[in-house]
């Protein structure tokens, strides 16, 4: 073979028939394009899913948020019942000390009256009894 024969050969715009080839490098220039915009369009669309897996992420984070708040403000509530109730209860039982030691101290008076003394007659009575006297039995009645 002689050199201009394998220059021929190799050359682009040559065909071993000997027909140019001239369209080869346009159709590389298209391939490259193609690839090109394909890489674009596949960065976009990875873009895009990131977006939208980040917005999603934020609202699944939103309704985490929203259950915990709700979470939190129903045992609140809760809590403020029971310092409610705990409260009454605690005021209840300072009632009952109160009315204990004033039920205690009206027993100590009674028991200081002597009950032939004239002031037992004018004792307060309930029912016709005087104060701190045991009631009286109803009579058995037969059938």
């Amino acid at each position: 073979m002689t050199p201009a024969s394998e220059q021929a050969a190799f050359s682009p715009k040559a065909s071993p028939n000997g027909a140019s080839l001239a369209w080869v490098p346009w159709l590389q220039a298209g391939v490259t394009a193609m690839l090109v915009v394909l890489f674009l369009v596949i960065v976009g669309k990875a873009r895009q899913q990131s977006d939208t897996i980040r917005q999603l992420e934020e609202r699944v984070q939103g309704l985490e948020n929203s259950r915990a708040l709700d979470r939190t403000t129903g045992l609140e509530q809760q809590l403020r019942s029971t310092v409610e109730r705990l409260q009454a209860v605690e005021r209840n039982g300072t009632r009952i000390d109160a009315l204990s030691l004033e039920a205690a101290s009206l027993r100590a008076e009674l028991s200081k009256l002597n009950p032939t003394s004239p002031s037992a007659a004018a004792a307060p009575t309930t029912d016709g009894m005087p104060l701190g006297a045991p009631p009286a039995r109803a009579p058995k009645t037969k059938n």
